[in-house]
């Protein structure tokens, strides 16, 4: 079922434990089932509610373009002032009230009870379950406004058994009702007032967005991660540092990680990726070698690596330590290179990959000197800004 249809039944539900529970309250004379038939009455209120928010929070229009899902978290929030004013009704007929039970039909209200009592923990068990898979906080806040109304009830049963067997106790168990509505309310209320406000997600979700970012070997840090919560969506909102030579392509890593972003993390409706240079722009150019200054032919044989960069006299040397082709070529994303000197391309499909998605130009090369192999790709650099 839909969230509205949901919020159809327990309206009808309240609607009918209601009637029930004052028809039998004014039979029996019991303050507390009287209390708990205007405790349904503002449940049932409550479930229109959640019914309206839940039509128009999936609404859009130009004046909202995010949407009005906060209708939702609204419309928790006045749920837990009916459940105040609940509270308080039963308060005041507690304190102030005469309390007398007719035993005759006590019968009649303990059946009440009871089916009240049933009904209401199918209801609140089913409609959790359903807000939880709908990712709906009206309905889950619907679905502990109907448990507190079985545990009102489960207070009922009591006061009138303990009545049928001879004791009035039926003023103290209102109170108690009334505890139990006030501490929901006020839970809901604290819950949702932080959606109104832009609570951060858990913080369990914003890990697991974060590790995802710093997944990708382009991303060198992250200087700023908000994740928000409004109507059960979360809006992401990072700024990246990306490493030298990922920024040619940035645009394709940012929306490399706003759809991963998107696919492994539930109820996200917007993710905003803001990328920038971790520093200066400069072509890098790695060179692998064998044995010193010995160039090596292919990616696994690979002992050292020696970054040359624009500008910069000597090389950075890089002990390699990992021998499959594809961590290889991790790490030459991580190193911001550019251009790949070996003597053949990685013979493995994901190093391939790796590298083009990178943007990583491979040279191949049949010099046996690190140097003379530079020599090559630095004459084509040359000869490429000549004639531009």
């Amino acid at each position: 079922m839909k969230k509205e249809h949901w919020a159809l039944v327990s309206l009808l539900l309240n609607l009918f434990q209601s009637a029930l529970k004052f028809f039998a309250g004014f039979l029996t004379g019991s303050l507390s089932l009287l209390g708990e038939a205007l405790h349904s009455l503002s449940d049932a209120t409550a479930s229109v509610i959640a019914y309206v928010s839940i039509k128009f929070s999936e609404k859009k229009h130009r004046r909202f373009p995010y949407g009005l899902y906060k209708l939702e978290n609204i419309g928790a929030i006045v749920i837990a002032f009916f459940l105040i004013v609940a509270a308080y009704e039963i308060g005041q007929r507690a304190v102030s009230g005469r309390v007398e039970i007719d035993r005759s039909f006590l019968p009649v209200g303990i059946g009440v009870v009871v089916f009240s009592l049933l009904s209401s923990l199918t209801l609140s068990f089913l409609e959790r379950r359903a807000g939880k898979n709908l990712n709906s906080p009206t309905l889950i806040a619907d679905s502990y406004h109907t448990l507190t109304d079985a545990f009102g009830s489960a207070l009922v049963l009591l006061s009138l058994s303990a009545a049928y067997l001879g004791y009035n106790y039926d003023r103290y168990f209102a109170l108690a009702v009334v505890a139990l509505i006030l501490y929901t309310a006020f839970g809901l209320l604290r819950e949702q007032v932080g959606a109104i406000l832009d609570i951060s997600a858990d913080e369990e979700t914003v890990e697991k967005i974060r590790d995802i970012i710093l997944d990708f070997p382009e991303v060198e840090s992250i200087k700023r991660l908000l994740v928000r919560s409004a109507g059960g969506r979360l809006f992401v909102d990072a700024e990246i540092l990306l490493r030298p030579g990922s920024f040619m392509r940035s645009h394709a890593v940012a929306d490399e990680i706003e759809r991963k972003i998107a696919k492994e993390i539930d109820n996200v409706e917007m993710v905003f990726i803001h990328y920038e240079p971790a520093r200066e722009e400069r072509l890098r150019i790695a060179v692998f070698s064998r044995d010193g200054e010995a160039l090596c032919r292919d990616f696994s044989n690979v002992s050292k690596m020696y970054i040359f960069e624009e500008k910069r006299g000597k090389p950075e040397v890089r002990e390699v330590r990992v021998h499959s082709e594809e961590d290889v070529a991790k790490l030459l994303v991580r190193e911001g290179v550019d251009i790949v000197i070996c003597g053949h391309h990685p013979e493995s499909s994901r190093a391939k990959w790796i590298l083009h998605k990178n943007g990583i130009f491979v040279w191949e090369t049949d010099r046996e000197n690190i140097y003379e192999a530079l020599s090559e790709v630095s004459k084509l650099r040359l000869d490429s800004l000549n004639k531009e």
